[in-house]
């Protein structure tokens, strides 16, 4: 996935057309509004050259009504871009989590859950607040400048040019501020996962923490991550204070000298009073306009950075560690290991390890605890693919295999086990279409009857999160029943009946053996009359893989 294949910001607001240029139409409203008060504090001035009281009421009346428009700009202006920042805020949204969905299991396992959360809570958060704001500043403050300037030449081109040379050097002096905004506010976003990342893991601990009274250490930790948030967030506010400070300095100098060339003017009749009040105020604006541009524009690449990482990913996202396969899967023969070798995070897990297993086959995997086990199961599943050696479906290698259909043709069934806040027919269907018999009959099959019986609304009753109102073993066996209904052509199950009773734990085995599939379990259980059933073991010890016979493996091992 290359992020040049991805949509930019600015193409997203072209998607919306019409709203686009309504929205443009509407920021320009407010430049139109400031112009027109400019001319107002001018017109003003005439007042003191009015000789009749009729010439003071008609100007006056002038000022009044004059007054009103600007209100009305202001009202139609707002009315008219909220619509279309709701609707760009909202494609963005759908366009992160779309992302994160599409994103292949061996990309979306090198994070953890809670920086895809912190992507699509706090980064979003950080562009709602910045880049609208920042949006409509640069299209006031520049548009403003620009007609602004048109108008000095118009009225003085000496005046004018100045002013053009005076707003030129404010704008390389923004430029130069631009890079190091960009990098504060990325720094700020990574701070943002790593809190969040970080109050997530004490939060899903914290009844541990507190039986234990070590919430000390823990408190410590992350009241470091806190410090260290609040601390770019400094960085960053004080490196924009300084250089809106540097920029509002300069623009204060030009509008003495602005002031002292308008005021000679006067002096000498060159200009009435209303003209020199307007080309000051005006002149004012141009500079203090390009002022405020160099800012916003900065704080809208910054906002640029993190729109790319909500749609795109990190640069690390942006290419997957290998190329992704394109050839078909199909498991119709073997599955073949040889000489496979995998680390993690430089520990050898295992060695040179070789296996074959015929469609159709009950394969148990036993070892010790920490031996490879799981991590075996992921590498025949594909989520890990820098491995040494090959694995093999029906003669293709697994990294050359697409990764859609092989995650089509398998199915696991894990220890930890995830639940939607959903309907128990969702969590077992997974939102997919499904004969009703079919779903009856995975939930017998898996165990489930006595637990669709026993609810109120049967699978329609709805789940808490992540399956609260739900035990241990209840939700082991909704996993169970999704693997059934997917009906995979392998199953990997990782302890599938480990938290379940002896009499449900014997079903649920003797099920995984009748399936027409391949089945690879991890289990510590035995069960008698039910275990025998595997048609060969597969022992990992130190990383070297043993295979046995059934019959052989239970009588050496007792």
């Amino acid at each position: 996935m290359k992020k040049n294949e991805q949509i930019t910001l600015y193409q997203l607001l072209w998607s919306r057309k019409r709203g686009f240029i309504i929205y443009l139409v509407a920021s320009f409203l407010p430049i139109l509004q400031q112009l027109l008060m400019e001319g107002l504090l001018g017109f003003s001035f005439t007042l003191l050259e009015a000789r009749t009281r009729t010439e003071i009421s008609s100007r006056i009346a002038i000022l009044i009504l004059g007054m009103l428009a600007p209100v009305a700009f202001h009202w139609v202006s707002r009315r008219m871009r909220i619509g279309y920042m709701r609707d760009i805020l909202l494609d963005v949204r759908k366009r992160g989590f779309r992302h994160i969905l599409s994103l292949p299991v061996r990309v979306y396992s090198r994070k953890s859950r809670d920086h895809y959360l912190s992507l699509l809570v706090n980064d979003l958060n950080i562009f709602e607040n910045d880049f609208f704001l920042s949006f409509l500043n640069v299209i006031f403050n520049g548009g403003l400048t620009v007609l602004v300037l048109g108008i000095l030449i118009f009225l003085d081109w000496q005046y004018g040019l100045a002013c053009v040379l005076a707003t030129l050097l404010l704008a390389l002096l923004g430029r130069g501020f631009q890079k190091k905004i960009v990098t504060l506010k990325e720094h700020e976003s990574d701070a943002n996962k790593d809190f969040s990342q970080q109050m997530t893991n004490v939060f899903s601990g914290l009844e541990i923490l507190r039986l234990n009274r070590v919430e000390a250490p823990f408190k410590e930790k992350s009241m470091s991550y806190v410090t260290a948030l609040e601390t770019i967030k400094m960085r960053f506010n004080i490196f924009d204070y300084f250089q809106s400070g540097t920029m509002e300095t300069l623009g204060l100098i030009f509008t003495v000298l602005s002031f002292f060339y308008v005021g000679s003017g006067l002096v000498a009749g060159r200009l009435t009073l209303p003209q020199g009040i307007f080309m000051t105020q005006i002149a004012q604006r141009a500079i203090w306009g390009m002022v405020q541009v160099f800012p916003h524009l900065n704080k809208l690449r910054a906002s640029q950075a993190i729109f790319d990482r909500i749609v795109s990913g990190s640069p690390d996202e942006w290419e997957a560690p290998a190329p992704l396969g394109t050839k078909p899967f199909s498991f119709n023969r073997n599955l073949e290991v040889n000489h496979l070798s995998f680390s993690y995070e430089e520990k050898p897990v295992l060695r040179n390890v070789s296996f074959k297993i015929t469609q159709g086959e009950k394969v148990l995997l036993k070892g010790p605890s920490g031996s490879g086990k799981t991590t075996l199961l992921n590498l025949l599943a594909g989520v890990y693919t820098s491995y040494g050696g090959e694995i093999s479906y029906d003669d293709r290698e697994l990294r050359a295999i697409d990764p859609a259909p092989l995650n089509r043709g398998i199915a696991e069934v894990y220890q930890d086990v995830f639940l939607f806040e959903d309907s128990l027919r969702n969590n077992i269907t997974l939102y997919s279409q499904y004969d009703e018999r079919e779903i009856e009959s995975a939930v017998d099959r898996s165990g489930l009857r006595d637990l669709v019986e026993r609810l109120p609304l049967g699978l329609d009753t709805p789940i808490e999160e992540n399956g609260k109102n739900l035990s241990g073993g209840e939700r082991q066996r909704v996993s169970i029943a999704r693997a059934l209904l997917k009906r995979a052509v392998i199953l990997l199950a990782d302890e599938a009946t480990s938290n379940l009773d002896e009499t449900l734990g014997r079903h649920i085995e003797a099920t995984l053996l009748s399936l027409d599939a391949t089945v690879i379990s991890i289990s510590h259980r035995y069960y008698e009359g039910v275990t025998e059933g595997y048609d060969k073991v597969l022992e990992i010890d130190s990383g070297v893989v043993s295979v046995w016979r059934p019959d052989d493996y239970f009588k050496e091992t007792g």
